[in-house]
């Protein structure tokens, strides 16, 4: 029996390409890809009428054709007044199948709450952060009503934040993560390999690729 809850968690800050890196392991075939239609029903193909839609075409929603979702959690939650650690379900993953969940949240919180295999990424990049996720709307409310991320926090709060992050990071990473300074490396179709040896995914050659040149395009 696995040690590990089926789960990939993408422990990544905000800006930093987290939701690429998350279409680009849902190419995986044992990786279940939140295919709802405004997502895209394939992890190459882009989303549309969702939040944030109109400023990134990679975004996407934690939800499935059947229109069930996939609860948010830990700060997030926090933020929006939900309990934030919630029991997961876990039922969609017969035969092998792995969750992902892609959060910005502090690694050790987030390993002790998910039990999962973790993908760590060491990246701060506040000059990224302020061109995309700045403009991006969150928090509570709904679609417009949501609040701009630059209404929520000032430019000092943001860059102090992605920095604690980071350090947090690096002080709880182990040999059990798969740890990357950026999203780029998963690029690599060798780098990407590897991740996929170590949490034993299975590498689908042509879902990857399609889905290289869908983020590259």
């Amino acid at each position: 029996m696995s040690k590990f809850n089926p789960i990939i968690v993408v422990n990544v800050n905000p800006g930093s390409k987290g939701h690429q890196i998350g279409r680009l392991i849902s190419t995986c075939d044992n990786i279940l890809w939140y295919d709802h239609e405004t997502n895209g029903t394939h992890p190459w193909e882009p989303c549309s009428n969702i939040l944030n839609s109109e400023i990134s075409r990679f975004h996407y929603e934690r939800r499935f054709a059947d229109n069930t979702t996939v609860i948010p959690v830990l700060d997030y939650a926090r933020r929006i007044g939900l309990p934030d650690t919630p029991e997961l379900s876990y039922d969609r993953c017969q035969d092998g199948d792995n969750l992902l969940y892609v959060i910005h949240s502090k690694l050790d919180e987030s390993r002790d709450y998910f039990k999962g295999q973790h993908v760590v990424v060491l990246n701060n990049d506040p000059e990224r952060f302020f061109r995309t996720t700045w403009n991006f709307r969150g928090g509570k409310g709904h679609g417009k009503n949501k609040k701009l991320v630059s209404d929520m926090f000032t430019k000092e709060e943001v860059v102090t934040g992605l920095t604690e992050n980071v350090n947090n990071y690096r002080n709880n990473i182990n040999s059990d993560d798969f740890v990357i300074d950026s999203a780029d490396e998963l690029f690599d179709m060798d780098n990407f390999k590897s991740m996929c040896e170590k949490f034993g995914l299975i590498f689908n050659e042509q879902a990857y690729k399609r889905t290289i040149k869908f983020l590259r395009s």
